[in-house]
């Protein structure tokens, strides 16, 4: 009867698989920021100017 031997998976495939999963994460997380960046959302072009009254106020001492 003979044994089948199983090899042992090399510890670096391992380590290399994990820091190659972690470097696209990392890649892809930044290209969305550049892309999200390059995306010109309109500005509001109407100044926005809203007077408070003085009865609105409080005065903490």
């Amino acid at each position: 009867m003979q044994l089948r031997l199983q090899p042992r998976k090399n510890r670096n495939f391992i380590s290399r698989g994990l820091i190659l999963k972690t470097i696209l994460i990392v890649l892809f997380f930044f290209i969305g920021i550049f892309l999200l960046d390059k995306i010109d959302f309109p500005t509001p072009t109407k100044l926005i100017k809203q007077e408070i009254s003085n009865d609105k106020l409080t005065t903490l001492k």
